[in-house]
């Protein structure tokens, strides 16, 4: 737990985000294997599924609306429609509604792990400005 904690603590908001994402298709994909090979595992679905919940909880939260605008508002709506569906999918026990965000999930965390990736490398690659003195 320690090694979590302090990969959590030490890193950037991009790569903050990045886990957000790994934890919703983590926990999703986690719960929809439950609903099908544990059907009446029903306390075991909803601890999978609510943390699945929690993480889109936690992508809204971290979601700078002043500086996203309209993308911003788009995303949130995005994240909160999986949380909508997550709940149901507890709620009904429904594997076909967890099953039907996850490729969405999917596709957005590894969006921002390549935004991240690429992000990183330019600004690695960014050379130091002579006109200001590094300290």
């Amino acid at each position: 737990m320690k090694y979590l904690e302090a990969s959590i603590a030490t890193a950037s908001k991009e790569d903050l985000m990045v886990k957000i994402f790994d934890a919703i298709v983590l926990f999703t994909r986690k719960a929809i294997e439950k609903m099908k090979v544990e059907p009446n595992d029903i306390q075991g679905r909803h601890n999978l599924l609510r943390t699945a919940q929690r993480a889109c909880g936690a992508a809204v939260d971290a979601i700078d609306f002043e500086l996203g605008g309209e993308l911003a508002v788009s995303n949130a709506a995005l994240y909160q429609f999986w949380y909508r569906e997550l709940v149901q999918a507890n709620m009904e026990g429904d594997v076909a509604r967890a099953e039907g965000v996850l490729p969405q999930m999917e596709m957005i965390r590894n969006a921002w792990a390549e935004a991240v990736r690429r992000y990183k490398i330019e600004f690695a690659s960014a050379e130091p400005r002579k006109d200001v003195a590094v300290v």
